[in-house]
Parts: C-alpha cells; sequence; structure tokens
C-alpha cells in the first residue's frame, strides 16, 4: 500500500511539472489565479486555455488552479464592481451606469440589459486595477516555492 501510495504521489507530481521550468510554473500557476479571477463566469475556463497555448503553458495546473480559484470568484463579483465603479466616478469623472441609462430612459428592457453591461464593464475595470499586483505576487511566491521544492528533492 506505501509503495502503490508514494507511486501515485510521484505520478502526480510528474503530471504537474512536466517539462516546465520553474519560471513556467510560477507563469501557470499567476495566470490561473487572476485569470480564474476574471468577473466573467463562464470565460474563465476558455482565457486560461487560450493563455497555456499562446505562452505554452500546462494547461492541466492552468485548469486546476482555474478551478480551485472560482468560488474566489463569486465572492470578489461584487468587490471588483465596486472598485470599477469607485475608479469610473474618480478617475473618469462619470457614472458609468447612469450615463448609459440616461440615454435609454424609454425602454424599460434595454435599461436592465444595459444596467448589466455596465455592472460587468465596472467589475472588469475593478479585476483590471488589481489583477497585475495579484499576478505579481502569486507569481513570486509560487516561483520560491517551487524552486525550494525542486532544492528538496534534489537532496533526497
Amino acid at each position: 500500500m506505501q509503495k502503490l501510495l508514494q507511486n501515485f504521489k510521484t505520478k502526480f507530481v510528474q503530471i504537474f511539472t512536466y517539462g516546465l521550468t520553474p519560471f513556467q510554473l510560477a507563469l501557470t500557476i499567476s495566470f490561473g489565479v487572476t485569470l480564474g479571477l476574471f468577473p466573467f463566469i463562464g470565460l474563465t475556463s476558455v482565457l486560461c486555455f487560450i493563455f497555456a497555448f499562446i505562452f505554452r503553458l500546462n494547461i492541466i495546473v492552468i485548469q486546476l488552479v482555474n478551478w480551485l480559484v472560482a468560488p474566489l470568484q463569486l465572492i470578489m463579483l461584487v468587490p471588483f464592481y465596486q472598485l470599477g465603479n469607485y475608479f469610473s466616478i474618480h478617475l473618469f469623472k462619470t457614472d458609468v451606469i447612469k450615463l448609459e441609462i440616461e440615454l435609454f430612459a424609454q425602454n424599460a428592457f434595454l435599461q436592465k440589459i444595459l444596467s448589466l453591461i455596465n455592472s460587468q464593464i465596472s467589475a472588469i475595470l475593478g479585476w483590471v486595477v488589481i489583477c497585475i499586483p495579484i499576478g505579481l505576487v502569486v507569481y513570486f511566491i509560487s516561483l520560491i516555492a517551487y524552486k525550494q521544492f525542486l532544492a528538496r528533492r534534489k537532496k533526497i
């Protein structure tokens, strides 16, 4: 049983590190976290696949990280919206939502659609503001952790 467990652990680590340098693995984890927090539900898996293909990263790892941060994506929707709305008011000196709704005040259905689109745009703006610092922090932490893991593995 111990041998079977050790064999599984070895294969599991090989799947996630196969063909990746420490820099690529850190980039994979960083993209998985930042793109996994993208405030558009359902689009994160596609974005992760595209970024993994473009940068030649491990698709399994980036999707796993993406799915692990999915609960955080749902939790962060409102804060991203609030942050994006704050920046749209203070940086652009206009409330994007109110401006668009006033243009189409005659049609209630169109108002609701525009309100939904503008709240999504505000959430994406909030995500853009903090995704670069989050991505950099995750990148450097995972790079250091993976290098330490490799150093420990070489000693054994």
